[in-house]
């Protein structure tokens, strides 16, 4: 049961002789974000002759996790959106309007969910219980969840996906609100407004990235290593930006809201070059971090987790790391040595051995 981002992952690091070792397994299961048909498209290409099965479900923590499934097949990847599928046993999914009213086969709507699997409410606070759990319009006595999802039912029966009807995000199957991140730096000195938007420079690769404004009397780069600084004494590590980007303004539509796709490419001074790698390891760590964190010119004394990297790159890194070694590279080299310079010393001794012929015409 993966997260698409780890099915990837998976799905990356089976070779095949991996694929003979696993024969027995039967069911896949993606869930906690957007299955993307790509992906499904790879997982049959790699597993497609070992009878296993690949299920997008798709629910809320507040009704038990999963509530709908569907049997993905290699044509999905053809597909423009993975369907949700059919409500599982004892789950109950709904498409309504605004007045809570059932919309037609085609028609958008909003997304229900109840069922035997349903919470009773967020424990300590009344006010968020009311406004996601509500009386079901259909079943006196029961009720249902708000999930704050969009979607919409096709002819054949099957639920799709739209996205969310708020400006909710999920990175890595965690749900994160930006406002509370934007809030969070409009707090910081020197800063007038933010906007935090989720990017995703590949496939897969979701990251959070801020855009600033700030007042005319505030340094530009010493503003940036205070505002990380502020961030990650105020935030957990999975709700800071990768990125903080300074504007001369944010900017917006006819309607004077914000316009996300005015937005420029995030800006990471983070990677500017002053240190370039010196040694092979060096030149190794540098060229597989480039290539996983779509980065060139890295500094090698830059943070990786700096650079917009989590948990899920830095597996795919040291898997890069293995296959170019050799060598079972523990995951925990990149979190004891988050650095190219530090990492390229930690794995130095792992390089296969230079004959001396080599050594004396390295040309």
């Amino acid at each position: 049961h993966f997260v698409p981002s780890m099915l990837s992952l998976f799905c990356d690091e089976i070779t095949e002789d991996r694929r003979r070792g696993l024969s027995g397994l039967r069911y896949v299961i993606s869930s906690g974000e957007a299955l993307r048909p790509d992906l499904v498209g790879t997982f049959y290409d790699r597993l497609g002759d070992t009878g296993a099965r690949l299920y997008n479900q798709w629910g809320a923590t507040e009704v038990s996790i999963d509530s709908t499934a569907h049997e993905c097949a290699p044509e999905d990847r053809w597909a423009g959106v993975v369907p949700l599928g059919e409500a599982i046993a004892n789950n109950q999914v709904l498409v309504l309007d605004e007045q809570l009213n059932p919309v037609p086969v085609g028609v958008p709507g909003d997304l229900y969910l109840g069922g035997v699997g349903l919470a009773r409410g967020y424990l300590g606070d009344a006010r968020k219980t009311a406004g996601a759990f509500i009386p079901h319009p259909f079943l006196p006595g029961e009720r249902l969840y708000r999930t704050g999802d969009r979607g919409v039912w096709r002819a054949n029966g099957t639920l799709t996906f739209l996205g969310r009807a708020d400006s909710q995000v999920k990175i890595r199957g965690i749900r994160i609100e930006p406002a509370e991140i934007e809030h969070t730096l409009r707090r910081f000195p020197g800063i007038r407004d933010a906007v935090v938007v989720k990017w995703e420079p590949a496939p897969g690769d979701q990251r959070l990235v801020a855009y600033v404004t700030v007042q005319e009397d505030t340094a530009g780069e010493d503003l940036l290593v205070e505002l990380n600084a502020y961030l990650a004494d105020q935030l957990p590590i999975y709700m800071i930006p990768s990125s903080i980007t300074v504007l001369d303004r944010i900017p917006v539509n006819a309607n004077g809201k914000t316009d996300y796709r005015a937005l420029p490419e995030p800006q990471f001074t983070a990677a500017e070059s002053t240190a370039r790698p010196r040694s092979e390891a060096e030149e190794l760590v540098a060229g597989i971090w480039a290539e996983v964190l779509g980065r060139e010119d890295l500094d090698v004394g830059a943070d990786f987790f700096a650079l917009g990297g989590h948990s899920l790159l830095a597996t795919r890194i040291i898997s890069r790391l293995r296959s170019a070694l050799s060598a079972q590279v523990p995951l925990s080299v990149i979190f004891d040595n988050s650095t190219i310079r530090t990492m390229a010393a930690a794995v130095e001794h792992m390089l296969p051995a230079r004959d001396a012929t080599e050594e004396r015409n390295p040309s």
